[in-house]
């Protein structure tokens, strides 16, 4: 026996759901839209949007309930049904709690005098993470096996809103997790990450901060790399000693040396006084050598001896002074093919790549991308005054699909530039990205194939009722003659 076919009301109904849907660019009010035609359509009484964590349930939409009464009555809902939703990944139906002995007995039913039950799990990449949950008091209202099968009708059409809803609460719920974990546990200012492979970058980041061995960190522009070795030093016994940092890419080789080492007075026309280098000046500390793939041969000698031997000899001295410093290096070159191409000295690769951490691109890290746009969001409305501005769901999928060929600073920076160009009283929305993000994605919004599924069975039903006369069938749907022509083609039914 296949599943009961629906109803011209039903059909409607969902035919309804999905126009409303579409119409829709808020994730709380797809939820809540969801929640209002579940309710109409099976004739419910109340509804939940309910999340588990830990021992607490967390109502995140509420119809027909005050926020009042729920804070004064406890929870309105059945916390073992609801757990066993979680647990089996399946769609439950009570059609009578007060009978059924599963639920009869339970705290909840007899406080809240609950009738009838349908709850199903909402799903996080296949995860059951959320329950939709719809309850009837009154004996006139129980739900059976007919409304279990609209139910999951209505939960198909609506998947990719809910499942969206529910991404977005579960990572807000990880960040917390996180923050209140390792992150917090650690020194990591400014990174924001759940990805895993990320996370085991800084498990090892948070384990080699204790030793003074060098580290390299390898990475595309953009991808963090400055964070990480700022992390490395205040997760050091170095930490309250000097950090200096030195851009090794951006100080002209002539005077890269008396920067690194320094000088003394008379070493070179212009050296008026002695001075003190930036590794001896962070003497006890790190140095972090910036884009170390771009240091001179020369230099690459002198900075292999201090590697080696803890000594600094200035620009003019004849004699080395001790030191002692920790280095840090970054590049975002292949020191590898550096090395063969007779560029970087293969010696002192191996004296600074001691410990080595590469950092994936931006495009590696997708559940990344959406909570580090929240925090620079965050940062950029906080620096310019004005409250954190709301985000369209249309944005946010294009966030997640586009490259971002450049990393974390091309995000950082298209935040930053969508909060200066938006209206503090308008919500961000695709049209006002940047034109080379525009360009370079399918912005389109998708027809979800439940809905063209369900819209095609609409038709067909409309058309059997009318006996193949369209002029008749497209009356009944509320639509015009040419309007049914269009859609019957686009659907493959002309």
């Amino acid at each position: 026996m296949g599943a009961p076919s629906l109803d011209v009301e039903a059909l409607q109904g969902l035919h309804n759901l999905a126009r409303e849907l579409l119409q829709l660019d808020d994730y709380d009010k797809m939820v809540d839209t969801v929640v209002k035609h579940s309710l109409e359509t099976l004739r419910g009484e109340r509804g939940f949007l309910v999340l588990q964590r830990g021992d607490e349930l967390d109502f995140k939409v509420v119809r027909n309930w005050s926020r009042r009464e729920l804070e004064g009555k406890g929870e309105p809902v059945s916390r073992s049904i609801v757990s066993r939703v979680l647990a089996d990944g399946e769609p439950v139906l009570v059609e009578d709690a007060l009978s059924d002995q599963r639920f009869a007995q339970t705290e909840s039913i007899l406080r809240m005098q609950i009738r009838s039950v349908l709850a199903a799990p909402l799903e996080v990449d296949g995860v059951p993470s959320g329950v939709l949950y719809l309850e009837s008091r009154t004996l006139d209202r129980l739900f059976g096996p007919a409304q279990l099968e609209l139910f999951k009708h209505i939960l198909e059409l609506s998947s990719p809103a809910l499942e969206s809803c529910m991404k977005r609460i579960v990572l807000e719920q990880r960040n917390r997790l996180l923050e209140a974990n390792f992150l917090e546990r650690h020194r990591f200012p400014g990174i924001v990450t759940q990805d895993p492979g990320f996370l085991k970058v800084l498990e090892t980041v948070a384990q080699v901060a204790k030793s003074d061995l060098p580290v390299l960190v390898q990475g595309p522009s953009g991808t963090g790399k400055e964070l990480v070795v700022r992390a490395l030093h205040l997760n050091s016994p170095r930490a309250k000693a000097p950090y200096v940092t030195v851009n090794c890419g951006a100080i002209s080789p002539h005077l890269l040396e008396s920067e690194l080492f320094g000088h003394v007075r008379g070493s070179f026309t212009g050296a008026t006084r002695d001075k003190l280098g930036v590794i001896s000046s962070a003497d006890r500390g790190s140095v972090f050598l910036d884009e170390v793939g771009e240091l001179p041969p020369e230099l690459q000698v002198k900075l292999l001896r201090t590697l080696q031997f803890g000594e600094v000899q200035p620009v003019g001295s004849s004699r080395p002074a001790t030191v002692d410093v920790r280095f840090l290096a970054a590049t975002n070159r292949n020191l590898e093919q550096a090395v063969a191409k007779g560029e970087f000295r293969e010696d002192l690769l191996y004296r600074l790549n001691v410990v080595t951490l590469d950092l994936p691109p931006l495009c590696e890290r997708p559940d990344d991308i959406l909570p580090l746009f929240y925090h620079f969001l965050h940062l950029a409305a906080e620096k310019a005054g004005r409250p954190d501005p709301q985000v369209s769901p249309r944005l946010e999928r294009v966030l997640e699909e586009h490259v971002w060929p450049g990393n974390i600073r091309e995000l950082e920076n298209e935040a930053k530039r969508l909060v200066a160009v938006t209206p503090q009283d308008e919500p961000l929305t695709v049209d006002r990205l940047s034109q080379r993000i525009i360009r370079s994605e399918e912005i389109a919004r998708p027809t979800p194939a439940s809905l063209a599924e369900h819209e095609k069975e609409l038709i067909e039903l409309h058309l059997r009722l009318a006996k193949g006369n369209r002029t008749h069938a497209a009356q009944s749907l509320g639509i015009s003659r040419e309007g049914l022509r269009k859609k019957m083609k686009r659907l493959g039914l002309a």
